[in-house]
């Protein structure tokens, strides 16, 4: 099915209430459903199925083909991706997964590469953390596996589109048509922002960043690229998002 085609099932849906041009819509599009819940599952706890990500995603898709005004310049999928992952992570929100021991561990751990961070001016391995809180290492590690799916959340606002430049959440569910120059111009500003940031993080974390939004890897497999661990991956990838809110909070 070519884009124009798909144009034809848009407006046959959405000006004439065609239920089966709907259904082909969806069924065109279940694969941006499994595929951002593949990228999800790893960050997600054991007890998290890859079926119950698809299902949550599937509601998402759903929504975002009964809201999706197909009369604005703005790709569907874009749309789409941002409405699955919203479902998906409010469904692992409301399952409030972390227990309270885990939630208190995680801001020692934390806490302790703060204070390590700045006694050594580099940043610790999980070894140094877990002397310093005098806990295995191997604690550390599954810590930060399980908080993972916290700090994905971190770029909320900044989603990679199909096209590798950022675009924000209210660019794509708003309406397009009323941006005013101001705030255009405020858009790219803060674009501008952030990729001077991005530019000013140090190499090993600029890697990480693009090797998980624009080479779409999973930190398993940058971890194997760089030749560290996956808890280092993910304590890097923490310490870039930790460093970008900073910047963005600073530009509003």
């Amino acid at each position: 099915m070519n884009v124009a085609e798909e144009k034809q099932l848009w407006i046959r849906f959405k000006e004439k209430d065609d239920q089966a041009a709907r259904e082909a819509l969806i069924i065109r599009h279940v694969r941006i459903v499994k595929y951002i819940a593949g990228r999800m599952a790893i960050h997600v706890p054991p007890t998290v199925e890859m079926d119950d990500l698809i299902g949550w995603g599937m509601l998402g898709l759903l929504d975002a083909v009964e809201k999706f005004d197909h009369r604005q310049d703005v790709k569907f999928t874009t749309y789409a991706s941002i409405r699955v992952r919203g479902a998906i992570i409010d469904q692992i929100r409301s399952l409030d997964w972390a227990p309270r021991s885990l939630r208190s561990l995680a801001r020692r751990i934390g806490s302790a590469r703060e204070k390590l961070r700045h006694l050594n001016t580099c940043e610790p391995t999980t070894e140094d953390v877990a002397a310093e809180l005098e806990v295995a290492p191997e604690l550390v590690e599954e810590t930060c596996a399980q908080v993972q799916t916290a700090q994905i959340l971190s770029l909320d606002d900044y989603i990679p589109a199909e096209d590798s430049a950022e675009v924000r959440k209210i660019e794509v569910t708003g309406n397009a048509g009323a941006q005013n120059p101001e705030q255009a111009a405020q858009q790219r500003e803060r674009q501008e922002w952030l990729v001077q940031a991005i530019f000013q993080l140090p190499d090993q974390q600029q890697k990480v960043l693009n090797l998980y939004y624009y080479e779409e890897l999973t930190l398993k497999e940058i971890g194997v690229v760089l030749e560290v661990s996956e808890s280092r991956i993910c304590q890097i990838h923490s310490a870039a998002m930790k460093q970008l809110r900073k910047v963005m909070q600073g530009s509003i």
